[in-house]
């Protein structure tokens, strides 16, 4: 009896080898062929590029099944994930949706490192900085500054000499107020912009920084340490010259008592001033006091009249009437 039964567990597991031979037989050349048009279909008249994707994955089991006779329709349907896989990633650019782009490059990374399309695993990893470079942008623009910071970092571990992402990093850093760090990526951005002569980048990074200190300076101003302001604007200094540069440093000369050194800076920021009376009418009273300091009565007077204009007006109006008696 028992014998009986292991014969018929032989015969049962022989019948089921024989079918699974049999259904392999039965696929043709042919078949994998008709698989390939499936996917060609879905792809070319209706643009479903993961539909495509899936039908030429088929494809690829059923010539694998079929043997050699079928492999060079293989090799055509594996030529064409790849490629697909980034096609339905670049959708994703151009409407866009940046989140969903960075999981279809990744995914296309895969495929394609699976299939070994070297040419479209080095343009989907060529595009991942940027992907996340701008999605962060999305999120500074959106106030959420930790997220930005995360994916400006990813950006970097992809490609560590993107300057732009060191430049939003500077960003970032200011808001987060830490001056130190911001001025770092600040200067690493101008450092590769200048490698590069990359202007646009190293012209704006120097503009932040400095615009940066000379925003520390005017805190200083306000809580009347003078020797701290100085010292940001000196550093500021090192970033390039601007008219609000030389306004705050007339401003904390004027009040240190150093009225040369302020008029001169007063004379500068003028001269760089390209805004209308009313940003000019603020140098003008720097300057006013300045000429005040040296006792030059005439040139103070014709400077503060140059000051009658929004909120300094009445300072400018006090000076001249009741501090200087112009005529």
């Amino acid at each position: 009896m028992k014998a009986v039964k292991f014969l018929s567990s032989v015969l049962a597991v022989t019948f089921l080898l024989a079918a699974s031979l049999q259904d392999a037989q039965a696929q043709s050349r042919e078949d994998v062929v008709n698989k390939f048009n499936e996917g060609f279909v879905l792809f070319n008249e209706g643009g479903n590029n993961l539909g495509a994707i899936q039908k030429f994955k088929e494809t690829i089991e059923l010539a694998d099944q079929v043997g050699e006779d079928a492999q060079d329709i293989k090799e055509r349907a594996i030529a064409q994930i790849p490629r697909l896989a980034f096609m339905h990633a670049a959708q994703f650019v151009r409407d866009r949706n940046l989140e969903d782009a960075i999981d279809a490059f990744e995914e296309t990374i895969r495929l394609a490192e699976k299939y070994g399309d070297q040419q479209i695993l080095s343009r989907a990893r060529g595009n991942m900085p940027a992907l996340y470079l701008n999605l962060g942008n999305q999120f500074y623009r959106d106030e959420d500054n930790q997220r930005a910071y995360e994916l400006y970092q990813q950006a970097l571990a992809l490609n560590p000499s993107y300057v732009s992402a060191y430049y939003q990093l500077g960003l970032v850093y200011r808001r987060f107020g830490d001056l130190d760090k911001s001025l770092e990526n600040f200067d690493i951005t101008i450092d590769l912009a200048r490698q590069t002569n990359d202007t646009e980048n190293l012209e704006r990074a120097q503009r932040q920084a400095r615009d940066y200190l000379v925003f520390r300076a005017s805190e200083q101003i306000e809580q009347e340490r003078f020797a701290r302001a100085l010292d940001f604007l000196n550093r500021a200094a090192g970033y390039g010259e601007s008219a609000s540069l030389h306004y705050r440093f007339a401003e904390t000369y004027n009040f240190m008592g150093r009225y040369n050194e302020a008029l001169e800076s007063a004379r500068k920021a003028l001269e760089m001033e390209t805004g209308g009376r009313t940003d000019r009418a603020r140098i003008y009273f720097e300057l006013g006091l300045a000429y005040k300091g040296l006792d030059n009565t005439a040139s103070a007077c014709s400077a503060f009249r140059n000051a009658l204009v929004g909120e300094f007006r009445a300072p400018a109006e006090h000076q001249i009437e009741h501090e200087l008696n112009c005529n």
